[in-house]
């Protein structure tokens, strides 16, 4: 009797949770439903955008990126968001774990035939990172350096605090991220082929202000992966 209402109080004040989205789960399971059906962002691929050429918009927008190409495991919905959303607003970094691991096999799907020179990320404003307690790019970004071996790389700072993208528009977005970044000091990107990881992709203004950073700086490609695409 004893035994089993530890093990109730147990579960009901440490809720295991599923690994991907952090949910709250069965206390057998590792995963929730929906993120053991997930389905993947399927080839051809649209590279501008990372979505299946089937689900392309990019006729709306005919500006060019600054990166080469984006790709993802997964579209921005249900537990997908939840889980990007349950990382960096609920303080759930270990979420990253698996996360990492979903974009690492995106990258070798999709970019197999590219040799990178290391790994790096989107930085956050330090002031903001230091509030926060991490970065989810960079934890991202580790994962994804441990599972393709790669170096992983500080390659560019964020100069000064943005709004927060969700609350613009596309234009307010490239507008908001214009010259948010620059080479971390002591940093050389001279020839490199890059990998840059993020969370997620909306507008690509984020990607594609990093990616302008890096090339300005030298870097000879610059590819992106992320978690989900909007």
């Amino acid at each position: 009797m004893i035994k089993d209402t530890l093990a109730k109080l147990k579960i009901a004040l440490f809720p295991k949770r599923c690994l991907f989205c952090g949910e709250v789960i069965c206390f057998d399971d590792e995963y929730c439903e929906e993120c053991l059906s997930l389905d993947l962002i399927e080839p051809p691929l649209c590279l501008k955008c990372g979505h299946s050429k089937s689900e392309c918009t990019c006729f709306r927008d005919r500006r060019e990126t600054e990166y080469s190409a984006v790709v993802a495991p997964y579209s921005y919905r249900g537990s997908v968001s939840r889980g990007i959303l349950n990382m960096k607003m609920n303080e759930m970094p270990k979420l990253a774990n698996e996360q990492g691991k979903a974009v690492a096999q995106a990258v070798k799907r999709h970019y197999a035939d590219l040799q990178f020179d290391f790994v790096t990320y989107i930085p956050m404003y330090k002031r903001d990172e230091k509030d926060r307690g991490f970065n989810q790019s960079e934890l991202l970004a580790k994962i994804v350096s441990e599972e393709c071996s790669l170096p992983l790389r500080t390659s560019i700072v964020k100069k000064h605090r943005t709004k927060k993208q969700k609350r613009q528009n596309a234009h307010e977005r490239r507008i908001n991220m214009y010259n948010a970044f620059e080479i971390a000091e002591g940093e050389s990107v001279e020839g490199a082929k890059i990998l840059l990881i993020d969370d997620v992709k909306t507008t690509g203004s984020t990607l594609s202000s990093a990616a302008r950073t890096l090339k300005a700086a030298g870097a000879s490609k610059v590819y992106c992966a992320v978690v989900a695409i909007v």
